[in-house]
């Protein structure tokens, strides 16, 4: 008898059959009731929120640091309703300072919280289609035949093995009976055909292994393709959660800016000299990267010399404990620049004949050489580029705002944007110590170099459209002028030597007295007038026993001081002049200067 029998023949509802049944229908209901239940919550998750709009923010301006740190500035519009409570803005920078981030709605629109966060796309999930499945037992298939015809050259080989044990055991047990060579033949004859059927089958099984596994192979090569995930092409990138209160049904516009630390620009310059003219160009360069997480895409660029600061507390005094000098850590340029101090000359200004104060100067092929085009630098230099740059100077700091739309990408490469040229009001003098260098050097003393903001940065030496070397502009000096080297000068020919008539060795008593003279011949080839600027020296004592006396200084300006001996010399093209100083040096008989020469 069948439950659906017994319910018709009971109707007492009251037997253990019956409550049992009623529980049972109600758990049925409740569990059909409950998948309903969960099923909606599930579609309504799926579904995109009614409360919520959604948009792309897209970048118009980037104010650039110089160093590091740039402030960055979105736009977006975004349509919403008096329903909308959550706006969702995307596509902005994966690294950013919380704190400096600024959002602008309209006034009729109330913002209430905001919340940041970084969106990081995931790979989908691979559904297996049915072709793909029907593939899969097509590979099960083969298997399987494969392992049947393993087992069929499994047997072959037991075949061949237990042959063999049985022609050798009936030859062995055949006792006193002799077996005639007719009845050998035989058994070989036998035992020849089992092994040649037996191995030929071995062989063929074989090769239909390997044909299987190839077509296994095959077929898992379509499954592959059929199952290939596409490579996410997205990158990672930021969004904003904003909540509002709206009540009117349209497009809003909303702005956002923040800073973020993932860019920075350093200054660059190209030092341009026209060696007929004598006029100097000083073209100004921003070298610019970014790995802000989004590409700025038609960015207006505001490069600023300024470095932000967030701090507002004032500063308050500690106590100052003096301590030992450790070596810090310098960027490459302070490390170059440093260096580049260590070892630079003092030179003195043309202008100025009554200081023998020395300025700094870096020759042109010392240790700031450029090797080639730098790998990765992309160039964007639009004609006319200056009228499209404006200078905004505060009292901090200086902006070069650019009317243009330009591409940088979040890769980490060098952008060379070109800021602004002008020729620049310069002297243009040669240098030569030909104690130190056969060569002169040519350089270009800059009066009023404060007016032009130059910032700390490598210059490129071009000369007549020919790349002579490279310098460093260092502008962190309280010097009146700032001299340019623009390298070597092979048309100012210096001449240095010892003119032995002159030189001599005197010995009288105890002592030795040595005298020596020097002439220097410079000439000008040049066709134009040239300013030369000559230093020698004569050796400096601090041993009581060595005396030296500068003998002859040839009208030179004398620093006692440093034995620096400085000749200004104004040359007519194709003239030449020459200058002359002695020395005499007074030491012990009996001793030996090393360094006397």
């Amino acid at each position: 008898m069948t439950w659906k029998t017994k319910i018709r023949k009971c109707l007492c509802n009251n037997c253990s059959f019956c409550i049992w049944l009623k529980n049972k229908v109600a758990m049925k209901k409740f569990l059909l009731f409950s998948g309903i239940i969960i099923f909606c919550a599930q579609v309504k998750a799926q579904s995109p929120a009614a409360d919520t709009a959604r948009t792309d923010a897209t970048i118009t301006n980037a104010t650039v640091y110089f160093g590091y740190g740039a402030e960055l500035t979105h736009e977006s519009k975004v349509k919403v309703d008096a329903g909308t409570k959550i706006i969702v803005i995307s596509n902005l920078s994966t690294n950013i300072d919380i704190n400096s981030l600024q959002i602008s709605v309209p006034e009729d629109v109330a913002l209430l919280s905001q919340r940041y966060s970084v969106y990081y796309p995931t790979v989908p999930p691979v559904t297996r289609t049915k072709e793909v499945e029907r593939m899969e037992d097509s590979i099960l298939l083969v298997q399987r035949e494969i392992g049947r015809v393993d087992n069929l050259i499994v047997i072959d080989q037991e075949i061949l093995t237990k042959t063999g044990l049985l022609i050798e055991n009936t030859i062995k047990t055949s006792g006193n009976k002799t077996v005639t060579s007719e009845e050998v033949l035989k058994l070989l004859e036998y035992y020849n055909n089992k092994i040649e059927k037996s191995k030929t089958n071995i062989y063929n099984h074989r090769q239909t292994i390997s044909q299987l596994n190839v077509r296994i192979a095959e077929i898992r090569k379509r499954i592959a393709v059929i199952t290939a995930v596409a490579p996410i092409k997205q990158k990672p990138y930021g969004q904003v959660f904003l909540q509002v209160m709206n009540k009117r049904t349209g497009e809003i516009p909303v702005s956002l800016s923040y800073y973020t630390q993932y860019a920075g620009w350093t200054a660059v310059y190209d030092v341009r000299v026209n060696s007929k003219t004598n006029k100097v160009k000083l073209v100004y360069k921003a070298s610019l990267t970014q790995t802000t997480g989004i590409d700025w895409k038609k960015t207006k660029l505001t490069l600023s010399t300024g470095t932000p600061n967030f701090g507002i507390v004032a500063p308050v005094l500690t106590p100052w404990y003096l301590q030992l000098y450790v070596p810090g850590i310098y960027t490459d340029l302070q490390r170059r620049a440093a260096a580049g101090n260590a070892q630079r000359n003092l030179i003195q200004s043309y202008r100025d004949d009554e200081k023998l104060a020395e300025e700094v100067v870096v020759n042109g092929d010392g240790a700031y050489k450029l090797e080639g085009k730098v790998a990765g630098v992309k160039t964007i230099d639009p004609s006319n580029l200056q009228q499209y740059t404006t200078l905004n100077e505060g009292q901090l700091n200086t902006n070069f705002e650019i009317d243009l739309p330009y591409d940088i990408a979040s890769d980490g490469q060098l952008n060379s944007v070109t800021i602004k040229d002008q020729e620049i009001a310069c002297v243009l003098k040669n240098y030569a110590v030909p104690r130190m260098d056969k060569d002169a050097y040519l350089l270009a003393e800059v009066a009023d170099w404060q007016n032009l903001d130059l910032l700390p940065g490598d210059a490129n030496i071009i000369m007549d459209d020919t790349y002579i070397g490279k310098s460093v502009i260092d502008p962190n000096t309280t010097a009146d002028t700032l001299n340019l080297s623009l390298g070597r000068d092979k048309r100012v020919a210096v001449k240095r030597s010892l003119i032995k008539e002159l030189s001599s060795l005197k010995t009288s008593g105890k002592e030795s007295k040595q005298f020596f003279t020097y002439e220097i011949l410079v000439k000008n080839n040049k066709l134009t007038d040239v300013n030369l600027l000559l230093k020698d020296q004569y050796p400096l004592s601090n041993i009581k026993e060595i005396e030296v006396k500068l003998e002859d200084g040839s009208d030179a300006m004398i620093n006692a001081e440093t034995g620096v001996l400085t000749w200004k010399l104004d040359l007519k093209p194709g003239e030449s002049k020459k200058v002359r100083f002695s020395y005499s040096v007074k030491y012990p008989k009996d001793k030996k200067i090393v360094n006397l020469k």
